[in-house]
């Protein structure tokens, strides 16, 4: 039975760095952080966004269930609706102006990236 050796993951960059020093490796690390953070808070919007909006349908179907004539389900019908295309145009917005946040976190995690590799490291004697 051969057995698999087990690789470093991040070899391949530590070769291509091998002097990177922790105050290097942190300016590397911080913007990707950063961005990382921004696309979880982006995720968890939407996902709550979902989740209130699943509830209001849920909720809805119970109410419609009470409606005693066609017109009351018509009536019901024509404000869930209403109030849907509301919800999700406002969280169109949101998640639009989300999007615009983590383009302008990219290019900044990009920008300080690029300074970072760039910049010269100091000696020490």
């Amino acid at each position: 039975m051969t057995t698999k050796a087990t690789s470093d993951p991040l070899k391949g960059f530590t070769d291509a760095l091998p002097d990177m020093s922790a105050t290097n490796w942190a300016m590397f690390v911080k913007p990707q952080a950063r961005m990382a953070e921004a696309m979880l808070k982006h995720n968890i919007e939407t996902l709550e966004f979902l989740r209130a909006r699943l509830v209001r349908d849920r909720q809805f179907l119970g109410t419609l269930s009470k409606a005693e004539t066609p017109t009351e389900a018509i009536g019901l019908w024509q404000g869930f609706w209403q109030k849907m295309m509301a919800d999700y145009a406002s969280e169109t917005d949101k998640l639009a102006s989300s999007v615009a946040t983590l383009a302008e976190e990219a290019i900044r995690s990009a920008s300080e990236e690029g300074v970072a590799m760039m910049t010269p490291k100091a000696k020490s004697d």
